[in-house]
């Protein structure tokens, strides 16, 4: 009797001691009493997205795929051999390593799991790492009613409410959570997605398969080519470091502008085809020169610095006019082509459009063709031997590099003004540096220049050599020369227009020209009587008939300015551009001009008094003591201290000692001396001058000047003087403002 509750006890020991060797082996005794549900906030899978090697999907449609990557880039090989699209890879992978659950759903109280979207609408996901193990494997069923929103997700808009998709529902494939449904959250990186992740499936995973027309990022190249049937154009740089600046080399040797190359790189990175098609689902002929508009060639750089071999875009014309797309063949070397077609958008306001592709376009458009960054020192000078030396030193007060102008000129009886040695005028060095290295040439006249007599070159009137940090100085000279300019209007009183030398033959000889349409149209009269035709020659016109129109055209010689640049042994070189007239008001040589700034040089402590009078007003003096901080005022002979405002009294003092002029313009000004008979600010400023051993010596009155330069107007500058000093120069509206401000209290 006592046989059978042994054994009962034996069978219950041995089934404890099973179940605890193998919690000891699993860590959970789930493959027997079943895995228990997720919770809400933890994610359904845990891996990392870097590890994914493979993907395997299975559309609603039908439709499968495999991804796998190779060499770092993600190839599809099912339903076609081709690149994939990184971006929508990417999200696949990240959707999956982040699906946060919101909520948990028993399968065996579902009654149709069709209702979930998990039958005939699923989505099947699987994903694999680099070995093959498996790390994933899902069914996507419907969205639900909730969004959710990515904690992490941070904008750079703090009132910019956080992207949201709708949570979906997901049911794992693998053994231990299949008895589970999960909604779970959708959480996108914008600059990836920006649509819902069933979205992404659509047309036979169509998204899938890359539609960008340069797989890896131009950013990266070292070369890029485009050629044409008649015309090849090379962009070039030797490294990625900041430092290594692209050049052209076909089909000259030239700078080539930073903002064009960035547009053409960013360009190239975002231009993407509408669709992409089988090699089979369109005929294209061979890609000859005759049957192709252009390419596109873009090498890389590798990491031994080495380029790569060149990924070449071929681009057909257009089937006809009505079409809004180009066909496009890529291809890595003869026998690497990519076996697809891809259909770009063409057409104003399209990437493919905005992409620059001509030398003018793509070259340097400064004068020098440098930047202010590389320049050490630059001298200035012309043929009667004025000088300008602009040199970078340490300012010892500023314990900084500024700029100083040495300025001479030989003893010419044309000569104006001292020579000046002394700290450069801040605002005239941003000019020229503005003409120099920022400021656009007019126009790009010769790249095969031959005679520089045909631009003024043999005679410059300026000789500039910038020397450089690194490397030779780059030397360049300006001339000038007289050229033809041609103006039309409509007889009756039509705004002239500029037009080119061949518009005016045309309407010298009665032919058909574009430019001559453009000036007979009605709509460009003038409403007023026009001026200044005589500038034109205008005043005295050749009058011709088009298309029943009488037509004015005129024919004047205008100064026109040239630059080029010098090569080593300061032989001109046959690159020559053309720059705009203000460009040598920008370099100027007289020595006033670069004078520094500051307008006098005055310490508080040696200010007795102040006499401000302003056009219309009687005169308010004012009495200081620097050491004991007191001020007195009287105005018409009234003791007005009590009304003084001290502390706007400081101000104006301060600011008194601390003027900047904008600009000199010298000793001869007519309109300045004529406005400055009655200024409409005078103050008078009594200093007490002091000897080299620190003792005073006497009191003297220094003045200065200001008056505006049309009456009855706004104007930003001002004229001004002082008695010290023989020039003329401008002044900012901001500063005479606060020399003008009232000081007492009414």
């Amino acid at each position: 009797m006592r046989v059978l509750p042994t054994l009962f006890i034996s069978l219950i020991t041995a089934g404890l001691g099973f179940l605890a060797v193998m919690h000891q082996l699993h860590g959970n005794l789930n493959f027997i009493m079943g895995s228990p549900p997720l919770k809400p906030g933890e994610t359904v899978y845990q891996f990392d997205p870097a590890e994914v090697g493979r993907i395997d999907i299975l559309n609603s449609d039908e439709t499968r795929a495999e991804i796998v990557k190779a060499g770092g880039i993600w190839l599809i090989k099912e339903p076609w051999d081709d690149y994939a699209d990184a971006r929508t890879v990417r999200s696949l992978i990240d959707f999956a390593a982040r699906l946060q659950i919101e909520d948990v759903i028993k399968r065996d109280e579902v009654e149709d799991l069709a209702e979930f979207g998990l039958r005939k609408d699923r989505i099947e996901v699987e994903l694999f790492d680099k070995e093959g193990n498996p790390l994933c494997h899902f069914k996507m069923g419907r969205y639900t009613s909730w969004r959710g929103f990515d904690p992490n997700f941070k904008s750079e808009d703090p009132t910019q409410a956080p992207p949201s998709f709708p949570t979906l529902i997901i049911q794992p494939e693998e053994e231990d959570q299949e008895s589970y449904l999960y909604v779970c959250s959708d959480f996108a990186d914008p600059k990836l997605r920006t649509v819902k992740m069933r979205d992404l499936f659509t047309g036979e995973l169509r998204l899938f398969r890359d539609h960008q027309v340069f797989y890896n990022s131009p950013a990266f190249a070292g070369e890029i080519t485009f050629s044409e049937k008649n015309s090849e154009i090379t962009i070039k740089r030797e490294a990625l470091s900041k430092t290594d600046e692209w050049r052209i080399t076909k089909p000259y040797e030239l700078a080539s502008s930073p903002a064009t190359v960035t547009k053409i790189l960013g360009g190239l990175a975002a231009l993407q085809a509408n669709a992409v098609l089988d090699e089979s689902a369109l005929a294209l002929p061979d890609p000859l020169p005759d049957n192709i508009d252009y390419t596109i060639s873009v090498r890389y750089i590798l990491p031994d610095g080495s380029l790569s071999n060149p990924v070449k875009a071929t681009f057909y014309p257009p089937e006809n006019d009505q079409v809004s797309t180009v066909p496009v063949i890529v291809s890595e070397g003869p026998e690497k082509k990519r076996s697809a077609v891809l259909l770009v958008p063409k057409g104003p306001g399209t990437i493919l459009d905005s992409i620059p592709r001509s030398v003018n376009l793509i070259r340097s458009r400064t004068m020098t063709s440098l930047q202010v960054r590389q320049v050490e020192s630059i001298k200035i000078s012309d043929f009667t031997g004025r000088e300008v030396d602009l040199i970078l030193e340490m300012n010892p007060h500023e314990r900084a590099r500024r700029w100083y102008a040495r300025v001479s000129q030989e003893d010419f009886p044309s000569s104006r003004g001292p020579k000046y040695d002394g700290p450069a005028n801040i605002f005239q060095i941003n000019e020229l540096f503005q003409a120099l290295f920022k400021n656009e040439v007019k126009g790009f006249t010769n790249d095969a220049a031959t005679d520089p007599a045909e631009y003024g070159l043999d005679r410059p009137i300026r000789k500039i050599s910038i020397n450089l940090k690194d490397g030779e100085p780059a030397n360049f000279v300006v001339g000038e020369k007289l050229q033809p300019q041609y103006f039309a209007r409509r007889a009756n009183n039509g705004r002239p227009l500029e037009i080119s030398e061949e518009a005016y033959e045309a309407g010298i000889q009665g032919e058909k020209n574009s430019e001559l349409q453009i000036v007979a149209r009605p709509g460009n009269n003038l409403t007023s009587r026009a001026t200044g035709l005589e500038l034109l020659g205008l005043d005295t016109p050749k009058v011709v008939k088009f298309n029943d129109i009488t037509l004015h055209l005129g024919k004047v010689s205008a100064r026109h300015f040239f630059a080029n640049r010098l090569d080593e042994k300061g032989n001109h070189t046959p690159h020559v551009v053309e720059i705009g007239a203000e460009k040598i008001g920008q370099m100027p040589l007289e020595a006033f001009q670069w004078r520094g700034e500051r307008l006098w040089n005055i310490n508080r402590f040696e200010i007795n008094g102040l006499s401000i009078k302003k056009k219309g007003q009687p005169a308010l003096n004012l009495s200081y003591n620097f050491y004991a901080s007191e001020w007195s005022a009287t105005r018409s002979n009234k003791n007005v201290t009590a009304l003084l405002n001290t502390n706007k009294a400081e101000k104006l003092l301060k600011k008194l000692t601390d003027v900047e002029v904008k600009k000199w313009i010298g000793p001869v000004v007519e309109d300045a001396a004529s406005r400055l008979v009655e200024p409409d600010l005078r103050i008078a400023v009594l200093v007490e001058e002091i000897d080299d051993n620190g003792k005073p010596v006497g009191t003297v009155q220094r003045e200065l000047k200001i008056s505006k330069i049309i009456e009855g107007q706004v104007n930003r500058l001002l004229f001004g003087k002082t008695d010290t000093d023989p020039s003329y120069f401008l002044i900012d509206i901001e500063t005479v403002q606060r020399l003008s401000a009232g000081l007492l209290e009414e």
